[in-house]
């Protein structure tokens, strides 16, 4: 009989709504107890989900001796402070993309982690969806033959507000890390290895960055290239071009089926692989699987690449003027220059 993982939310806000009725569709997992710092949040959250323990701040939350995995669904400007509160207090960790505020912050989660001996993964979803795992097997043997470029787009309509946390600097905001880490990720996990190069730009709008531009060059000259915003809608799809034939993923980020052509044939071939409800059963399942195992991070999304994925995006905001508060205005990357992940 499988094992059953407690499970915490810290952070039961917008995305913890969304995410909190796959966990009926994870084998072995069960949402045992929710915190929040903000009064009566927790406990509304709660009697919502039905969840049993309420606790009105974090540390009541991580002293809990049955919570087995923290799930941090907090905006990307407190993901140290809360990864680290919950790693110290010996609890296994699961935290929302992106990773962290920036690569310095990503690094002091993963040497935590690693100090502390518990499980770390950024929730990366996208990763673990079974049309997107197919799709990744398939590049691997070559059906399309030798992928050249990969070009998505991750873009949204959503109304300004200043205080809304998208487009809040103190919380992390702009548009590169709330939606642009899904299409970086994605080809990073296509071509099986970080970016080596990367350039892009941004239009800017209360000091973060609105709508984006990325050019991605990887080590033997395939390529990638996505687009993402707050203030237009695009259709969420992603278009993988090989020597022999293409694949286009509808809403890529959450697949549930695929298209793919060769070339010569000219024949066309449609994969469905629906799911329940929105996925993401697969990372949480991945998750307890992976410490069943006894290992300390995912190999589908080790903390390496997720610490890397940082380093871009600082360095493409740096070149845009993004800077978030707290951080040093070190020197960036000039427009038109192509900036080196190593």
């Amino acid at each position: 009989m499988k094992k059953t993982y407690n499970w915490g939310i810290m952070g039961p806000g917008f995305i913890a709504d969304k995410v909190l009725p796959s966990f009926a569709k994870a084998e072995g997992a069960r949402v045992l107890a929710v915190g929040s710092n903000t009064p009566g949040k927790a406990g509304a959250f709660a009697g919502k989900w039905k969840i049993p323990r309420a606790y009105e701040n974090y540390e009541a939350l991580v002293n809990d001796p049955d919570v087995d995995i923290i799930y941090i669904t907090t905006p990307n400007a407190f993901h140290l402070d809360h990864a680290r509160l919950a790693m110290e207090h010996g609890k296994n960790v699961l935290c929302e993309k992106p990773f962290a505020l920036n690569a310095k912050a990503a690094e002091e989660m993963k040497v935590c982690a690693e100090k502390q001996g518990v499980f770390l993964m950024e929730a990366m979803w996208t990763r673990f969806m079974p049309a997107v795992v197919k799709i990744k097997e398939w590049v691997d043997q070559g059906v399309i033959g030798e992928v050249h470029q990969i070009v998505s787009d991750f873009s949204y309509d959503h109304p300004y507000d200043p205080g809304y946390h998208l487009y809040d600097p103190k919380a992390g905001g702009g548009t590169l890390l709330d939606g642009g880490i899904y299409p970086l990720s994605f080809a990073g996990y296509i071509y099986g290895e970080c970016p080596r190069e990367y350039f892009g730009y941004a239009n800017l709008k209360n000091g973060v960055d609105v709508r984006d531009s990325v050019v991605l060059r990887f080590s033997q000259g395939q390529m990638a290239s996505f687009i993402c915003g707050a203030d237009t809608a695009s259709p969420w799809c992603s278009m993988i071009y090989g020597s022999k034939g293409c694949i286009r993923v509808p809403s890529f980020f959450a697949a549930s089926g695929f298209e793919m052509e060769h070339y010569e044939s000219g024949k066309k071939q449609c994969v469905s692989m629906p799911f329940e409800g929105l996925g993401y059963q697969f990372e949480l399942c991945e998750v307890m699987n992976c410490i069943d195992q006894g290992k300390k991070e995912s190999s589908r999304m080790p903390l390496a690449e997720s610490v890397t994925y940082m380093k871009v995006m600082d360095a493409l905001r740096q070149s845009w003027g993004v800077v978030y508060p707290g951080e040093s205005r070190r020197a960036g990357v000039e427009n038109g220059s192509f900036k080196t992940a190593d």
